[in-house]
């Protein structure tokens, strides 16, 4: 398993989510096919809402191919109970009861029929697979493995159980379900996470979230009225049976609210001018169901036109088991072309994943996707690590540009908690080596707001932190035709990345960083072992050209002589083992002839009837039941610890954490290396009377050099485990065994249940894409301490004959900045383009020019300074035929909601909300000031726009806005703006929006006299501009119109004639194409009919606010919500580390670094480079006021 074994002590349901529903495909295009993956899936709720924002424009000729995974197989059967009953007749006349099934914890007669009405039915449908895709539902809904078919069965007919029991029995289960419910609620205050799902209103449903989490658990319905009605009696059957037990056993915090977007309820409706204060729990509830009826609508609607001879629009599958097993399985699958994979379907379990082979078989014409081009984890970032995640997932994404990872993190509210902890090294490093990066890290803005965060954090009991990312492929933005984009490093450097993620992954062994934890009442969870860094080991191998074995050599050394991991050694076995098994490295001393050797000289008794020992081995340990059974109120009270295996001799011992645990019997047969063994899962678990079975892959030479050792399950040493330890020692034993004890310990060629066909361990790799050796790739260079990546440096090969010539001649090459991530090399009057995976900054390029061997080689150095932004950050990109959009989501507009602007009072959350765009360092720069920054001076114009179209800043909101540079009296485009509306699905407002373009055209420019007299001074506001942000906006209008298309691009579009996007950055000529122009604009007349004149030459466009980033710089500082007058300095992007403005050069105190006399903000390493940066730096450097 790629994630630690954890002890599952106290668990809990979660049948709801606890985040709002957002758009699964927001950022595809409008017609690309969907293949979907949903890890750690929950409830339906982001499926049917994707499906709903599907339902029109464009995006309804969208197939929709979703995979869910979910460990519960209690949330997979409640799921698929709802999407059957969807897809049966009469569904819209069901809704209420469909309502109350999913969200209610008791039931009325009604609905509790419906409901075991319909898991009867799916129990006579569900007897195998073959009955289930012959069956009526067949057709949209799939099971990805017949142990998922099986498991959901043995649940349905639980539910049905409770039907048929006796009177005396029915009344138990009812008084023992009301006694579970009661004592599951929260201990504590107010829990007030529903408001998260308010957005940018979240600050008036606190009250209302507080008083619903009451309701809710005192009543056990989603209601208004703190009083169950008399006939709501019945227990929910589907909140009765998970991983729990046969118990109620859902989360603490769970309210469906936290599903919805509330701001809907909150924000005034258009022709209203209620305040968001006079909204009640009851407008609220209302909203909810209505939304959760809309959803629903859809996709009955979906499944009720399919046409029975084509295939469904809407397919959904399903699998029960662990989300990291399940992206190897699928991996495993497509590469070896067998749907019998050796990866198990989940912890404590014994079975492999088993595809269905009528799905995933090689035979099938359309079979299930096994790589996506939306992966969507959930909040498992915060359950099995980053790391984990990509480590997976990387391998089964899709390699196009829209492709996208999405992660979520919810589990902690304190600021040190960033991104770069948890990714184990620099953002931009690890970006570089595992392929995957953050969007927004690299435009250094999100369109999503998390404003509701920043409100939580004022409230007094804030102990999360939800932040959602869109990981994409390195290189996309600049559409690099290698999307892997193989990297070059130098085998020392690389070897310093990897020990530096070694000592993060692993820094609980840290003695000073646990010792601060303790201080901080950190629990310590512990995501990663040996398996999990070297599983990241393999997925770097598959992307760098290097010397593989000098790395790894050195890294071995590195590891070796390390003290700062005082337990570090302990593992160093399992690393070898681990680096041996996935096919990583091998070490000297692990070789064959050397086991061999130590074989013939020592023999130990326990390899008396071996032949040939191998390199490794499987140990396996059988702890009785009546040792573990004391043991368990222990473990259970220390909540979720890893547990590990111990190779304890007389002065060594080895620990062991890629283990495998089952409770069951354990059956052997055969003697020596030909001993094998079956185990029998019992399925009652922790609850039943079978002995646990542990086991785990050692190095086998570590069994043959000591006579005497002991085999020892045991719980790794963290903060939470101190209670333990009090009990059980310091070492923390659960059980120990001698090696020899024949009964207890069994050691094996193979893992037990393997086949005689099962292929050697070594062979099961996580990645298809075999290791780059060659070819043309960036070689980067990181600072002396191995974090931060520095340079690129390419070699260009010259073979046109021109510019063969002309380099012969003596000619200098000149480097041109062509975009954010790419040069063009320019010798006479040729010239050559170069995309990289990041942006760089071809002012600061270095040459060497080889002239008689014919080839330049640049050295650019990396361009990741915050506010140092070019004008094309808001990339859009040709695709298979269509326009990508790199970091900005596609927004349905019709779907979102518009807000009323008639009582000011009542939209005192627009300037908070639109504030949030300036980090508290781009606060502190004075507005008078020129800043240096084009994203910022951008960022400007947009807090004056919503300003205005609030009808904040002044009485009225303008009619136009006019966007022109201020060297030039010429405006460049005019647009207006219809309505503001909530984006619900991003907590955020946006401008709905028409763009005119100032082409010179007849026929625009009569239009335009036409509509002149409405157009005065008090009707238009005029936003002057640089001409860096003039170019900005004409790149912000193009992605800002792609991102609402309903229309399809025409064949002579001007995109793909010109063969450019933006078609101009000419102030005089239009940026955008004309294929969008005048369609849709019934709204824009109906709003404006005295511009109706406009209505062919304008095109709609969505503009929203560009917010900072939270994971980067500070945002949000109440302290800092007014301006200083003293001026700021673009920042690095680590400016705490201490970095070096001009080189990046990073120091450990700011003692070693020169500070800017000036402004006393920017660090330099030497005067050279202080120098060498004045240029830029003297723009925005100013001294504080005194």
């Amino acid at each position: 398993m790629a994630h630690p074994v954890l002890w599952r002590g106290k668990t809990f349901f979660y049948p709801i989510g606890n985040t709002s529903a957002v758009c699964l495909t927001q950022d595809l295009c409008p017609t690309e096919k969907a293949d979907v993956l949903l890890l750690g899936c929950g409830d339906p709720r982001h499926i049917i809402y994707t499906v709903y924002t599907n339902s029109t424009g464009l995006q309804a000729s969208r197939k929709l191919d979703f995979t869910c995974c979910d460990l519960e197989g209690a949330v997979i059967a409640r799921n698929v109970i709802l999407f059957t009953l969807l897809a049966d007749e009469g569904a819209a006349e069901r809704a209420p009861q469909i309502w109350n099934i999913f969200f209610h914890f008791f039931l009325d007669k009604a609905s509790h029929d419906l409901l075991i009405s319909q898991c009867r039915k799916l129990v006579e449908l569900s007897s195998d697979l073959d009955s289930w895709n012959n069956g009526p539902y067949g057709y949209f809904l799939r099971m990805c493995t017949g142990d998922t078919l099986a498991e959901l069965r043995r649940l349905w007919q639980l539910h049905v159980k409770t039907t048929a029991c006796s009177p005396s029995e029915a009344k138990a289960f009812e008084s023992a379900y009301a006694a579970d419910v009661k004592a599951s609620r929260a201990k504590f205050g107010s829990v007030l996470t529903a408001s998260r799902a308010a957005g940018p209103l979240s600050m008036y449903a606190f009250e209302m979230a507080g008083d619903h989490y009451n309701i809710y658990w005192d009543t056990g319905i989603c209601s208004a009225v703190p009083k169950r009605p008399s006939e709501v009696s019945r227990p929910n059957p589907t909140l009765a049976f998970s991983m729990v037990g046969d118990k109620f056993g859902v989360h603490y915090g769970t309210d469906p609210l936290c599903c919805f977007h509330l701001a809907e309820a909150l924000a005034p409706a258009v022709g209203s001018t209620r305040h968001p204060d006079q909204c009640t729990l009851k407008d609220i509830v209302d909203v909810c169901k209505k939304q959760f009826s809309r959803w629903c609508a859809s996709v009955s609607k979906v499944l009720g036109s399919q046409n029975p001879s084509s295939p469904s629009p809407l397919i959904i599958r399903c699998f029960v088991g662990d989300a990291l097993s399940f992206c190897q399985a699928l991996c495993y699958s497509r590469t070896a072309k067998s749907t019998s994979t050796l990866f198990p379907v989940a912890p404590w379990k014994i079975p492999y994943i088993a595809l269905d082979p009528s799905a995933y078989g090689t035979s099938r014409q359309s079979p299930a996707p096994t790589t996506f081009n939306v992966i969507d984890t959930s909040n498992l970032f915060d359950h099995v690590g980053v790391l984990n995640l990509i480590a997976v997932t990387s391998p089964i994404l899709q390699r196009t540009l829209s492709a996208t990872l999405y992660t979520e993190g919810l589990a902690s509210g304190s600021p040190e908690d960033t991104l770069a902890e948890h990714l184990c090294g620099d953002i931009a490093t690890m970006g570089l080596l595992l392929g995957l990066i953050p969007a927004c890290f690299v435009s250094q803005f999100t369109n999503r707001s998390n404003m509701h965060e920043h409100i939580m954090r004022l409230s007094d009991n804030a102990t999360q932190n939800h932040e959602r990312l869109a990981w994409k492929l390195i290189g996309g933005a600049e559409k690099l035709t290698d999307l892997d984009c193989p990297i070059d490093i130098a085998a020392e450097q690389l070897a310093g990345v990897f020990f530096n993620i070694y000592l993060n992954m692993f820094s609980h062994e840290n003695v000073r960083r646990r010792l601060a934890m303790v201080k901080q009442s950190l629990s310590g969870i512990v995501h990663y072992h040996r398996r999990s860094f070297v599983e990241i080991l393999s997925v770097v191998k598959r992307r760098v050209i290097t010397d593989w074995d000098s790395t790894m050599n050195m890294l071995h050394d590195k590891i070796q002589n390390d003290r700062i991991l005082i337990t570090g050694m302990n593992f160093y076995q399992e690393l070898c083992c681990q680096l041996h098994l996935l096919g990583v490295f091998d070490v000297d001393w692990l070789s064959l002839p050397k086991v061999q050797e130590v074989h013939r000289v020592e023999r130990p008794f326990v390899f008396r009837n071996w032949k040939v020992l191998p390199k490794t081995l499987c140990v396996v340990l059988v702890v009785p039941r009546d040792r573990l059974q004391p043991l368990l109120p222990d473990l259970d009270e220390a909540g979720t610890p890893v547990l590990q295996c111990d190779l304890r001799g007389t002065a060594t011992q080895n620990a062991f954490s890629a283990i495998s645990t089952v409770f069951g019997s354990i059956t052997t047969s055969g003697q020596g290396d030909g001993k094998t063994a079956v185990i029998k899962e019992d399925t009652t678990g922790r609850y039943g009377t079978s002995p646990l079975v542990v086991w785990f892959w050692v190095p086998t030479i570590v069994l043959v050099n000591e006579r005497c050792l002991s085999v020892v399950l045991s719980v790794l040493s963290t903060p939470a485990t101190c209670a333990f330890a009090m009990k059980r020692g310091l070492d923390l034993s659960i059980f120990c065994a001698d090696l020899g004890d024949e009964q207890l310990v069994h050691i094996l060629r193979q893992h037990p249940n393997a086949g005689p066909e099962s292929p050697k361990e070594n062979n099961v790799q996580i990645g298809d894409r075999p290791m780059k050796t060659s070819g043309a790739c960036t070689f980067v260079t990181l600072d002396k301490e191995c974090k931060t990546p520095l340079t690129f440096t390419t070699r260009v090969d010259i073979v046109e004959p021109d510019m063969k010539a002309s380099l012969t001649s003596g000619a200098t090459p000149i480097v041109n900045q062509v975009s954010m991530h790419s040069i063009a090399i320019v010798l006479g009057d040729k010239s050559l383009q170069f995309p990289f995976p990041l942006p760089i900054d071809a002012k600061k390029s270095k040459l060497r020019i080889a002239r008689k061997l014919l080839y330049i080689e640049i050295i650019l150095p990396l361009r990741l300074i915050l506010g140092d932004t070019d004008s094309d950050m808001f990339p859009v990109i040709p695709h298979g035929g269509d326009l990508a959009l790199w970091n900005m989501h596609r927004v349905n507009l019709d779907h979102c909601i518009p807000f009323s602007l008639a009582n000011k009072r009542a939209l005192g959350w627009v300037n908070p909300h639109v504030s949030l765009m300036m980090s508290d360092r781009e606060r502190r720069i004075p507005s008078e000031l020129t800043t240096g920054s084009t994203l910022l001076d951008v960022k400007r114009s947009l807090h004056f726009i919503f300003g205005q179209a609030s009808g904040l800043a002044e009485d009225k909101p303008p009619l136009c806005y006019a966007l022109r540079a201020k060297d030039d009296e010429e405006i460049f485009v005019m647009f207006y703006i219809t309505n503001l509306r909530l984006d619900v699905g991003s907590h955020s407002m946006v401008a709905d929006t028409w763009v005119m373009p100032s082409s010179p055209t007849f026929e625009k420019a009569e239009a335009f006299s036409k509509v002149f007299t409405h157009l005065g001074p008090s009707n238009m506001k005029t936003v002057g501009m640089g001409v860096e942000e003039r170019k900005a906006w004409q790149h912000l209008l193009v992605a800002a119109t792609e991102r609402c298309r309903t229309w399809e691009h025409k064949t002579n579009c001007e995109y793909r004639v010109q063969g450019v996007i933006p078609l101009t950055l000419e102030p005089d000529e239009s940026a955008i194409c004309s294929c969008g122009a005048g369609v849709g604009t019934e709204s824009f007349v109906k709003k404006y009919p005295m511009l109706r004149p406009l209505a062919p030459h304008v095109t709609r466009a969505v503009i929203s606010p560009l917010f900072a980033l939270s994971y980067l710089e500070k945002v949000g500082s109440l302290q800092d919500n007014v301006a200083s007058s003293t001026a700021s300095t673009p920042a690095p992007a680590a400016v705490v580390r201490n970095v070096c403005a001009a080189c990046g050069k990073e120091s450990g105190g700011s003692a070693s670094l020169l500070i800017c006399s000036r402004c006393k903000v920017v660090r330099y390493c030497s005067q050279g480079c202080q120098r060498e940066d004045w240029k830029g730096h003297k723009k925005s450097c100013v001294a504080p006021s005194s």
